[in-house]
């Protein structure tokens, strides 16, 4: 007999299971079912507990509780109906299925409202009892699959011809956080519940105990970043993004694990892809957004420098964890390691037809003076049959190459301004049409190459796109929603004097840019009164707790309601002039200027997306063997000459030739593909859709997390808080002492 933890005969063990599970809507159809076996499973556990939960629980309090862990698209009065049905009793349990076949130890099927449970498992929790909290997690982790199904089918509005509002299921693995959350609150009083009843094919029944508080506590020690994890994509994917990807996405963190076959650290890989990264988020200075020192707060329209600066230094402590604790001041991000947004820095296409503000220098004197129409930068050149910026661009790279061969290794300045080099070339592949014309170079000349013919050696020139303020401000809606908009830090558990939470420091920065003066002090006074009580003894932190929640819950609701509401504008407002939609037609319309998101091959849905990172792959570890062999003092070794060999039309070099011929005949169908205006079109539709919902659902999130935080019901965070582990103690605590709850 196996244990549900036993990976010998399932590669997938039951905790892998909690924290990765298929979902739902793919569960059916993997099962192979047979004549169902006699042995039978009956719980009401996971019901009975949400039902004691509702009832102690207001409306409000309890749609935030469920909005984390099902999604904010949700709204709040789904919430509180499914409250009143657990209330007046009228949910179904859901069926229960005892199976020799299929998932192990069990799964969810939405089609029939069934929990499957693997006999194996049941056998085993029997004969082996200490177990039966990893039963309890299974319980707990299916229902929660199953109230996803009832709000969305169940309780959900639909439109006025019946079709349903919400999407058919929630982002990410909701049981694995229906499972945790319910680990981290006592609803119920009981030291030891029966969570199950097993009867067997020879009619032996079991009865299955559990001890409450241990079991809902060891759920609680599963690593929360794996149990939270989530498939959902953010809006973020207009470039080589900064994060980890998966096996068919490539992200600059993934190309630059290459590094590592050169002999570089984790540590200098990491410092290396710091400086990459700061290139990515210096698009956030744009001089549209960007205020000048002379000019007077405007939030949300305009922000200054350095407060858009310390959002990215936000974003950078959560990125680089390992960093910052290795030296804190070294990669702290400052408007000098930053940057503004300058088109050379990414391959990008300077041409701007509507110059808005006159001048980006009035902005700030470190952004590129306009590059309008008519300026010879954004001709091809005869020979070389490029565009002329490209050139500019190279030249940015080979300034960031030069200091870091200066600086060596050793150096944290020097690793960064590596990266920021590695950023240029990485991006050379995904924002230029030389992976096209290598195809055309291949013979595939049916492959559209995004640019009409020109006057130069080449016929077709070597160009790149334009990039589009909306772009960045799209990018910005899934890191800042997930900080802005996080509830998981309104289960209120003491803290210490002087911590600020993301949220926090996100909050005093934007406020910081309010032409309104009282909000920021009124928010500082409160996180001022609330390190006051931090330290207190305990009874007397409960009574500043309730103080907490009561008038300075004002002063929060006022503070995190402005700066929502100033960003669901922000970012909203970018939903009608965003800049992903098609354009002309370079390929028929005579024009060397397509758009970025036409060009850029940075996104996975791009048929020649796994191309281009294969040839950016090449380039960095090429430029990085260069760069090790110089700091080496190994003879020849010349990074800047190696990293600038790549920047030429691929009628003038022949590195590629052979990945690119190898590629292309493993991969007809992407060739295909990138023949078909019809099929990138739809690419782009997709890209563009993308945007708008990643907009939609940073603006829906805003509005639902404001509606759960100022909730019609009093206090609604403290009856959350209640709940806790802690709350609960506080509150057993005061009534040993005879007082009011």
């Amino acid at each position: 007999m196996k244990p549900l933890n036993d990976p010998s005969d399932n590669p997938r063990c039951y905790t892998e299971h909690l924290l990765r599970p298929t979902k739902p809507t793919a569960r059916r159809q993997v099962f192979m079912y047979m004549d169902p076996p006699p042995n039978q499973l009956h719980s009401t556990f996971a019901l009975d507990h949400l039902m004691a939960l509702a009832e102690r629980t207001t409306g409000s309090g309890f749609a935030l509780l469920m909005a984390p862990i099902f999604g904010l698209d949700i709204p709040s009065h789904t919430y509180m109906k499914l409250q009143n049905a657990l209330r007046e009793r009228t949910i179904q349990n859901p069926e229960y299925q005892v199976v020799s076949e299929g998932h192990y130890p069990a799964e969810y099927d939405n089609q029939d409202r069934t929990i499957r449970i693997h006999a194996t498992a049941l056998e085993y929790v029997v004969t082996n009892p200490e177990t039966s909290w990893e039963l309890l997690a299974v319980l707990l982790h299916e229902f929660g699959h199953h109230l996803d199904n009832v709000l969305r089918k169940d309780l959900a509005d639909v439109k006025p011809d019946g079709t349903a509002l919400l999407n058919k299921d929630a982002p990410g693995e909701e049981g694995s956080r229906y499972a945790l959350h319910m680990s981290l609150l006592s609803p119920i009083d009981l030291a030891e519940v029966h969570i199950a009843r097993y009867i067997t094919d020879d009619g032996s029944e079991f009865s299955i105990p559990v001890n409450y508080t241990e079991a809902m506590h060891l759920i609680s020690q599963i690593p929360i970043d794996e149990k939270l994890s989530s498939s959902s994509q953010n809006a973020d994917r207009e470039r080589f993004e900064a994060g980890a990807g998966d096996k068919t996405k490539s992200t600059h963190r993934t190309i630059e694990e290459v590094l590592a076959s050169v002999a570089f650290s984790t540590n200098e890989i990491e410092a290396i892809y710091f400086g990459n990264w700061l290139r990515d988020y210096s698009q956030l200075l744009d001089p549209k957004i960007v205020r000048a020192t002379t000019m007077p707060k405007n939030f949300p329209d305009v922000l200054s420098r350095e407060a858009l600066t310390q959002i990215v230094d936000v974003l950078a402590i959560r990125e680089f964890p390992a960093l910052m604790k290795i030296d804190r001041d070294k990669f702290k991000v400052t408007p000098q390691r930053l940057g503004v947004y300058r088109p050379s820095e990414h391959i990008d296409n300077p041409k701007v037809v509507k110059p808005e503000p006159a001048d980006p220098k009035q902005r700030d004197a470190d952004f590129e003076p306009w590059v309008l129409p008519d300026n010879p930068l954004l001709q091809v050149d005869f020979e070389t049959s490029k565009k002329r910026y490209i050139q500019r661009s190279v030249d940015v790279m080979v300034g960031e190459l030069k200091k870091a061969m200066q600086e060596g290794p050793s150096s944290t300045d020097g690793l960064r301004s590596f990266g920021a080099a590695l950023h240029t070339l990485e991006d050379f592949f995904a924002h230029s049409n030389f992976v096209e014309l290598s195809l055309i170079k291949m013979g595939y000349e049916d492959v559209l190459p995004w640019t009409s013919k020109a006057d130069c050696k080449r016929s077709l020139p070597l160009v790149t796109g334009m990039f589009g303020t909306s772009d960045v401000i799209a990018s910005l809606a899934a890191p800042l929603g997930e900080i802005l908009f996080s509830t998981k830090d309104t289960t209120f558990e003491p803290t210490k004097a002087g911590f600020r939470s993301e949220q926090d420091q996100l909050i005093l920065i934007l406020l910081g840019e309010h032409p309104n003066e009282m909000l920021l002090p009124a928010f500082e006074g409160y996180l001022q009164v609330r390190d006051t009580w931090a330290d207190l003894p305990f009874s007397e932190w409960v009574e500043k707790l309730q103080w907490q929640l009561g008038t300075p819950l004002q002063v929060l609701s006022n503070a995190v309601g402005t700066i929502m509401q100033g960003m669901l504008t922000l970012l909203g407002n970018s939903i009608d002039d965003s800049q992903t939609l098609l354009g002309d037609n370079p390929n028929t319309s005579g024009s060397t200027d397509p758009t970025h998101s036409q060009l850029a091959k940075d996104h996975a849905e791009h048929p020649l997306h796994s191309l281009a990172a294969l040839l950016a792959r090449d380039a960095v570890l090429r430029v990085a063997q260069a760069m090790l062999g110089h700091w080496e003092d190994k003879p020849g070794a010349d990074p800047v000459t190696v990293a600038s060999s790549y920047f030429v039309h691929p009628l003038d070099c022949d590195w590629q030739d052979g990945k690119v011929r190898e590629w292309a005949e493993k991969h007809p169908d992407l060739v295909l593909s990138s023949t078909r205006i019809s099929d990138l079109d739809k690419v782009h539709e997709q890209l563009h859709n993308s945007v708008v919902q990643g907009l939609e659902r940073f603006k829906e999130d805003g509005s639902h997390f404001l509606n759960a935080l100022i909730g019609t019901d009093a206090n609604p965070l403290l009856e959350l808080w209640k709940l806790t582990p802690a709350g609960v103690t506080a509150t057993k605590f005061k009534e040993f002492l005879g007082q009011k709850d």
